[in-house]
Order: C-alpha cells, then structure tokens, then sequence
C-alpha cells in the first residue's frame, strides 16, 4: 500500500519500513525516547531496532534531512527524537541513494509500468549535476562581480591620478597628442616650405628657431636646448604619422 503522508516520524518509518503497520499502534504505545527500546520491548523483529537507527545515524550525521518541531536538525540540536519529522522526498531521495534494492511498498509503487517514466536514479543524477552546474555559475558571478569591482576601483584611481596630473600641470595622454600636434603643425608652417617650394618663415630651419628661443627666453625651466629638441623631433614624428593615417 502507498502512503499518502508527506512526511513520517523516524519510528513510523521504521515500522512502515519493516512492514509493521498493522503493529504500529501496539509498538507506538511503548515509551521510544530511548535507543534500545525497540530492541528491548519487540526482540521478536530485531529489524525495527536496526533500520530505525539506520534512519536515526543519517539524520544526525546530516545524510538524511529533518526537522525537530519545524526547526531544521543540527549538530547543536539534537534532542528529543521523538519530535522528529522527515519530509517524504527526502526519505525516498535517501533510499533511493543509500538502499537502491530497497523498495518500501510505502515510498515506492509497486508493480506500475515505468516504461515512459524517467527513473528515480536518472533524475538524481540529473538533479545533482544541475546543482553543480548552478554551484558553477554562482562562483562565477561571484568572480565577475569582484573583477568588477576591481575595475571600478582600478577606474575611480585613474580619473584621480589624471586629476592629480593635470593639477601639477603634467598633461595626460589625450592632451599630450593634442600638444604634438598643435607643435608639429606650428614647425610644418614656421620652418617648413610651401607646396611651390618657397620659405615660409625668417627661419630657415629647426635649428635656427631653436637658437632664437633660447636668445630670447634664457634660463627659463624646461626651455635647454636638448628639451626643445626633443619635443620638437616628437611632435614632428607624431604630426607626421597623423598625416600618413
């Protein structure tokens, strides 16, 4: 016979487990809150003690779940084993794992025709690797969000530092390649020749302009002759580059 129950006392378990139910209201009128009373009071079915506690030993090690008036069995809490409840799914999950040769008429149907029904084992593996899968994913997100917000911490320092570049007058990349170019165009016009070949300016070459900025503004920082001359080679370099794209 098929219970209906959605869930069982350990001990109506035991009794439904052995095919005890029509002995169940005399086994039930002993005081069971000890573990060998099952033991002591019906030595004549020696399995209602042992598969009891086979159900007992996997809801204390955590293997089978249950509650203790609606609260989830711990470690912390385990006592009064008479209040304890097992929902049928996990009962039936447990068997089908731990005693697959066992079919208790009370969990399992007999004699049905399973033919176009996915069986329990296909479907816990199938569960267990959706659980893993999931557990897979979570990790994921979790990932992704701390690279997140890596970024966001690595983003929010660069817009400071930027800040702190262009406050110390230190130009950053964008307006480094616009100084480039503003100075190669102004030493293509300045030092350069027109399309006809005719000087465009009173100095006939970068060296000469050079000289007259350093006549003109002596001492003045940043202004030696090896700076200009650099920043000019790297304007030119750059301006030229921007004009071949």
């Amino acid at each position: 016979m098929i219970s209906i129950r959605s869930s069982y006392h350990p001990i109506d378990a035991a009794i439904l487990w052995c095919g005890l139910a029509d002995h169940e209201e005399e086994i039930l009128r002993v005081d069971l809150s000890h573990p060998g009373s099952l033991l002591k009071h019906f030595p004549q079915w020696p399995f209602l003690h042992i598969y009891a506690e086979c159900i007992y030993d996997a809801i204390v090690s955590g293997e089978l779940p249950a509650t203790c008036l609606g609260r989830p069995i711990t470690l912390d809490n385990q006592v009064h084993r008479e209040y304890w409840t097992i929902r049928r799914a996990d009962l039936l999950v447990w068997f089908a794992r731990n005693y697959p040769g066992e079919k208790p008429a009370f969990l399992f149907p007999q004699n049905l025709n399973h033919l176009n029904c996915v069986s329990l084992n296909a479907h816990l593996v199938q569960e267990a690797e959706v659980s893993a899968a999931q557990r897979t994913i979570d990790k994921l997100r979790d990932e992704l969000a701390a690279r997140a917000e890596e970024l966001a911490t690595l983003t929010s320092c660069n817009s400071e530092l930027t800040t702190r570049l262009e406050a110390q007058g230190i130009p950053s990349e964008a307006s480094e390649s616009t100084h480039n170019m503003l100075v190669g165009a102004m030493l293509a016009v300045t030092v350069g020749k027109s399309k006809d070949g005719r000087q465009q300016s009173i100095y006939k070459s970068q060296s000469d302009l050079v000289q007259e900025i350093l006549r003109r503004f002596p001492g003045l920082p940043s202004l030696s002759k090896s700076t200009i001359d650099r920043r000019f080679a790297h304007a030119r370099r750059y301006f030229a580059q921007v004009g071949r794209g």
